[in-house]
């Protein structure tokens, strides 16, 4: 049986607005982190300026382990990563028909992505017993990404599946924003629940 899904596939101009938007996001992130984690080696003594209190801190989640998964800093695997849904982005502003198999390896990148990030995130919250203010930008970037694109991406046939779940995915994929907001919102009420001492911080000014 052939595959109907077409070879080659542009991308709705809105999706090329999300992943500039996201991209730039969790760049920034990425970079302010790697700024910071260069600052607290040069002046190990000194407080960073996104070490607000116990509850919310940088330095911490960069001398733990889990700041340094791969044996160097998490933050340079941002600075690697996100460049790509910038390109990508640009592309399809440019009105560019991609490859299928592009779409799929990007697609199956940003899951891998939002994977890492949600592991980071309950580590740092059930683990560290605290939140990287920068690290939770990048992982709000790598949420509001994930889901629009991938049920784009089911709908358009850049990933593999059944004709009934294109359809389907199709016939929802503006609604993909839906599912990174809940995602979101449960992350932040995680924190907000695990970690009391956020709120408080946060309601203090």
């Amino acid at each position: 049986m052939s595959d109907a899904r077409p070879a080659h596939i542009a991308a709705p101009v809105w999706l090329g607005v999300l992943l500039i938007v996201t991209g730039l996001a969790g760049l920034a992130g990425a970079f302010a982190l790697s700024v910071e984690r260069i600052e607290l080696l040069l002046h190990p003594e000194e407080l960073l300026s996104c070490d607000l209190n116990p509850f919310l801190s940088c330095s911490g989640a960069m001398e733990s382990e889990q700041g340094r998964l791969f044996g160097f800093p998490n933050p340079f695997l941002g600075l690697m990563a996100f460049p790509a849904p910038i390109i990508m982005g640009a592309l399809t502003l440019g009105r560019v028909a991609m490859p299928r198999w592009v779409w799929t390896v990007f697609s199956t990148g940003v899951l891998g992505g939002l994977v890492f990030v949600l592991w980071l995130a309950q580590q740092s919250v059930f683990v560290l017993g605290f939140v990287c203010p920068w690290c939770f930008l990048v992982w709000m970037a790598m949420y509001a990404m994930a889901f629009p694109l991938w049920t784009w991406a089911l709908g358009a046939g850049a990933l593999p599946a059944s004709a009934g779940l294109r359809r389907t995915a199709a016939r929802f994929s503006s609604w993909g924003w839906v599912l990174s907001l809940a995602l979101a919102v449960i992350v932040v009420v995680t924190i907000m629940v695990v970690l009391p001492g956020i709120p408080r911080f946060l309601f203090s000014f």
